[in-house]
């Protein structure tokens, strides 16, 4: 098989244990080979959508606000997300450390570098998410962080909340946090040091930063 191509597995109605957990360990060490700093398959009840996460982009208001079909308001109601994902049992949670920390907790530096960040964010969540499908899982789909309008479109309309098709629609993936995932707490449950920053945080004081992405598989 030619490396660069992906798989085209038979769909069937039931996987037996041993094929999904090779699956899944499969996806966890693709995200690393792709760049992941760590990975973790975890059952998809870890995940919390709190409607407390949503309203953080409303206050203070994110400058990003509703620039995006992926941004609120435009993302789907929380009580949806929660039905989605209760149909769910197992995810890929993937990281990237941020070296060094300060292309996220200083607010000069990160206005570039973040983009950068969240663009290999989204390259990981695609590719998992396009191999999951390749293997059968046919409504296996990836959430990333940021904000697409800006990393991809670099701050231009948005083509699709003009009427228009979007400009990468294999790319633009929606943030955890956009449809209300609560990701201090999931990475916090993985067992991950994260920290708080925020735009007046000194960056010598924060140890790490780390960009998050999610994958449900199955």
């Amino acid at each position: 098989m030619n490396p660069k191509k992906g798989p085209s597995r038979r769909i069937v109605l039931h996987i037996t244990e041993e094929v999904l957990e090779e699956d899944l360990n499969q996806l966890k060490q693709k995200a690393l080979d792709l760049g992941a700093s760590m990975a973790e398959i975890i059952p998809a009840s870890w995940i919390d959508v709190d409607e407390r996460v949503i309203l953080k982009c409303r206050v203070p208001l994110c400058p990003y606000f509703g620039r995006s079909p992926h941004c609120p308001p435009n993302n789907p109601h929380p009580d949806f997300m929660r039905q989605a994902f209760g149909k769910y049992t197992w995810a890929i949670l993937f990281a990237l450390d941020v070296i060094p920390v300060a292309e996220f907790s200083n607010r000069v530096v990160q206005q570039k570098a973040g983009v950068e960040w969240t663009k290999r964010n989204m390259e990981i969540t695609g590719t998992l998410e396009s191999t999951a499908f390749g293997f059968g899982y046919y409504l296996a789909m990836g959430f990333s962080q940021f904000n697409c309008h800006v990393a991809l479109c670099e701050g231009k309309p948005c083509q699709v909340l003009q009427g228009n098709k979007c400009a990468y629609p294999l790319k633009a993936r929606p943030s955890m946090e956009g449809v209300g995932i609560d990701v201090f707490r999931l990475v916090t449950k993985a067992g991950w040091e994260i920290y708080p920053i925020y735009r007046s945080v000194d960056p010598a004081v924060v140890p790490r930063a780390m960009s998050v992405g999610i994958v449900f598989v199955c």
